[in-house]
């Protein structure tokens, strides 16, 4: 067995291991720098990973397109099950039967060198709700530091320092979401999509902006990589953005009954809809 195939199994018994820990039907990872494709899959995702690519169409595309995770049903959906057909290319590959009892998509794309190269998707047979979204905050980091290791076996060094890279700086990400958390409330994936969104809007990286947001508030340098070459040093105009989207942030109300973030007023220099 190569190591190419010996790395696809463990990316698919993590996948498997995911799925179990959310009794899900089904789990897949992609990889998107050119031509998206699916790397490892187990369960439905086998199936409607691949679909979605093809098709051009999908909650996968959604997620990649909008550097933000995806979650069907959504809060504003309420109860509403997973439905193919919002998404009419996607709906033309699959069959009823294919698409089995999915009620419910968590879609996360992870981002290592300025593009959503990974993505990590799961199937339910019910809404995502935060226990699940925790358990996917998990493999996600988990799955990018295995197929790391797997791009790098065989042979794609540059792709793998990249993703190595990103992973050095999850920690980073994670307190930068804890940021948000404390400053406008809400959960982990609420936290990650505002920050993907600030990223998107602004033209940023993501790990430069967390890097620059954890400095600005911590008055002291971020955690980083002990390779000195790998380490992120935001730019002047990082910082500059750091500090209006923590303006924006802390601008809003706070605690039971306050109002939305992406609700808010425009604060000077911010464009708020970098969270709406």
């Amino acid at each position: 067995m190569t190591a190419r195939e010996y790395g696809d199994e463990l990316l698919r018994r993590l996948l498997e291991h995911a799925t179990t820990a959310t009794g899900a039907l089904g789990a897949g990872l992609s990889l998107t720098d050119g031509t998206p494709r699916s790397v490892a899959a187990v369960g439905v995702a086998t199936v409607l990973d691949p679909a979605q690519w093809t098709a051009g169409d999908g909650p996968l595309w959604d997620a990649v397109r909008g550097a933000r995770r995806v979650v069907v049903p959504s809060q504003d959906d309420g109860d509403e099950p997973f439905d193919p057909r919002r998404h009419a290319g996607f709906a033309e590959l699959v069959t009823a039967q294919e698409l089995g009892a999915v009620r419910g998509l968590v879609v996360t794309p992870g981002e290592w060198s300025g593009e959503e190269p990974m993505v990590m998707s799961l199937y339910l047979d019910r809404p995502v709700d935060a226990a699940v979204a925790a358990v996917v905050d998990e493999y996600e980091t988990l799955l990018g530091s295995a197929l790391a290791v797997v791009e790098y076996c065989a042979g794609e060094e540059l792709k793998a320092e990249q993703m190595l890279q990103m992973v050095q700086y999850r920690r980073v990400i994670e307190q930068a979401k804890g940021l948000v958390m404390a400053g406008v409330g809400g959960d982990a994936a609420t936290a990650f999509t505002t920050l993907s969104r600030a990223s998107q809007h602004f033209n940023i990286r993501l790990r430069n902006l967390a890097v620059a947001l954890v400095e600005h508030v911590g008055h002291a340098p971020a955690e980083g990589p002990d390779d000195l070459a790998q380490v992120v040093v935001p730019s002047d105009h990082d910082r500059q953005v750091a500090a209006q989207v923590w303006l924006a942030l802390t601008a809003q109300p706070k605690g039971p009954g306050a109002q939305r973030v992406d609700d808010g007023p425009t604060v000077p220099g911010v464009d708020d809809t970098f969270v709406g």
